[in-house]
């Protein structure tokens, strides 16, 4: 089973993804690049998550091992943002659901 992992690649993108290896090299199961973006100087940074293969058939991309700068374990909140993200799982969100417009 492929486990979530952070990965750097040698054109400086940071890559989450469920992480297995090939015979080609190492194989990312629904990428997504992580982009932090800060909103003006002295505002906290946020981290925004965009599909790495967005034009691609497949969820799955292989990257060249030699391309691979380190593979780590992501933060407990990215992992579970991206999990989020990646489950075909709906989860309610919290609180009170209301109706607010009632069929006539």
């Amino acid at each position: 089973m492929s486990e979530v992992k952070l990965l750097r690649l040698s054109t400086g993108e940071d890559i989450i993804a469920k992480v297995g290896e090939n015979d080609q090299g190492v194989s990312l199961n629904k990428p997504f690049v992580i982009i932090p973006q800060q909103k003006g100087p002295g505002q906290p940074i946020q981290l925004m998550m965009s599909l790495y293969n967005a034009f691609g058939k497949s969820d799955t991309v292989t990257v060249a091992k030699d391309k691979i700068v380190f593979i780590t374990d992501p933060k407990d909140d990215i992992k579970k943002n991206y999990e989020t993200n990646t489950s075909n799982i709906i989860t309610k969100p919290s609180g009170l659901i209301t109706e607010t417009k009632l069929p006539g």
